[in-house]
């Protein structure tokens, strides 16, 4: 049931406005692919860094929008209600949401995804650094919907994670230059999200999920 609510999710949102997203997202992409050039070549590895990165924002500004089109939707039309009083539980309503933005706004930033990766030095960590922090990061936008009662916060929402992302990119670059390591760069990037998604994980219930005003 949850994967079918999924698949007609993601039939909604992948329409001509995702397709003029992508190609903004690409266009982007391309313009900032040879910002490193002709620098040093650590410095060249410390921007591929901060260019994946880079993309998390594409991604986060995007995964708000899908958002709007879905559960901020849902949750103002009281489908989200209607949902959890036919026996639609709050992880199964999660993993719905979760999986319709997140497979949405992959697929939108996939062509801009491949362009860097092209350009790129293609690593299994650099794939999966990308991937399992989208994905994080959709889980955040996801649960702070769920746990907004008053919606006029959402208007302010691309602002505020673009903001947390800035600040967590400036946090893990002073921890790579101190460290130089790759590893624990996304140790930190991982447990920093991490707090973040039980922090808010805590504070989703029942009440806060169907109450809505604006």
């Amino acid at each position: 049931m949850v994967m079918k609510l999924v698949i007609n999710d993601l039939k909604k949102l992948l329409d001509k406005n995702a397709a003029l997203m992508s190609l903004m997202a690409l266009i982007c992409s391309f313009m900032a692919l040879f910002f490193a050039d002709g620098r040093s070549q650590e410095i060249n590895k410390v921007m591929d860094i901060v260019k994946i990165d880079g993309i998390l924002i594409l991604f986060i500004m995007f995964g708000v929008e899908l958002a709007k089109n879905t559960l901020v939707s849902d949750k103002i039309s009281k489908k989200l209600e209607f949902l959890l009083a036919n026996g639609l539980s709050i992880k199964k309503i999660l993993i719905k949401y979760l999986f319709s933005i997140y497979l949405g706004t992959l697929i939108i930033v996939l062509p801009s995804l491949i362009l860097n990766l092209l350009k790129l030095e293609i690593s299994l960590i650099i794939i999966l650094n990308l991937l399992i922090s989208s994905f994080l990061y959709t889980l955040i936008i996801v649960l702070i919907i769920l746990d907004t009662r008053n919606m006029n916060k959402v208007n302010s929402l691309q602002i505020r994670l673009i903001g947390l992302s800035l600040l967590i990119m400036i946090a893990l670059i002073l921890v790579y230059n101190f460290t130089n390591s790759y590893a624990f760069y996304l140790i930190t990037k991982f447990f920093i999200l991490g707090s973040v998604i039980i922090i808010l994980g805590i504070n989703t219930n029942k009440e806060r999920i169907v109450v809505s005003y604006y």
